[in-house]
């Protein structure tokens, strides 16, 4: 229970810094495939919160 709590922790605080990098992964698929507002809008919320668990997990266990 500690590292699920420990994990989402440090995931919360990365979020912020997520969100750059998810805006232009998806600046990069919008340029070669045109997705719609809710495509767009969906995909970036997603990228952001799947980069953040990515780096809470590495935080917490390395």
């Amino acid at each position: 229970m500690r590292d699920l709590v420990f994990t989402l922790v440090f995931s919360v605080v990365l979020l912020f810094f997520a969100i750059y990098p998810a805006i232009k992964i998806v600046d990069f698929f919008n340029k070669n495939d045109k997705l719609s507002n809710f495509q767009y809008n969906l995909f970036t919320v997603l990228l952001t919160i799947s980069i953040s668990l990515m780096g809470g997990l590495f935080l917490r266990f390395f």
